[in-house]
């Protein structure tokens, strides 16, 4: 494995646990900050270090993902930095939970492809599957933030 792949896996993980943390421990404090800054500088270099590794590996679909998540990414903390409007923590949650749920579903397509399964097709499935199940519990929680923030 080349050190662009190790890196990429490492801070992919790196994202995955951090992302994790932010998630399930208490909002608005000064570690939900850092760790979420944490998440977000990781991401950051995994969906960049998906476009480096292109000439080696080739296109994939991980690249419009890659970019896909990008952006997410970096609108959910550009809310959270700037608080632009009154819908400013609304608007967080969901880039960054839906960023989150990316990389998740990233790291678990990669599982089939890990097995020998043909990778596009048990990808495309696995992102799917994650997609749909994440949507569910990111929108029930959404719709308690958003009455909250009214």
């Amino acid at each position: 494995m080349d050190v662009l792949s190790f890196l990429h896996i490492l801070f992919a993980v790196v994202g995955l646990i951090s992302g994790a943390i932010a998630i399930a421990k208490r909002k608005g404090d000064v570690f939900h900050t850092w760790i979420g800054r944490t998440f977000v500088a990781s991401m950051v270099f995994v969906n960049v270090s998906a476009f480096a590794m292109w000439p080696k590996y080739g296109f994939s679909f991980f690249q419009p993902l890659a970019l896909w998540n990008l952006i997410w990414l970096l609108l959910g903390y550009y809310y959270a930095a700037k608080k632009p409007n009154k819908k400013w923590l609304v608007n967080h949650f969901y880039f960054i939970a839906y960023a989150y749920v990316g990389v998740l579903a990233a790291a678990i397509a990669r599982i089939p492809a890990s097995l020998g399964f043909a990778p596009a097709e048990a990808a495309f499935i696995s992102i799917g599957v994650v997609f749909c199940i994440a949507a569910a519990f990111i929108e029930k929680y959404g719709k308690r933030i958003k009455q909250k923030s009214v």
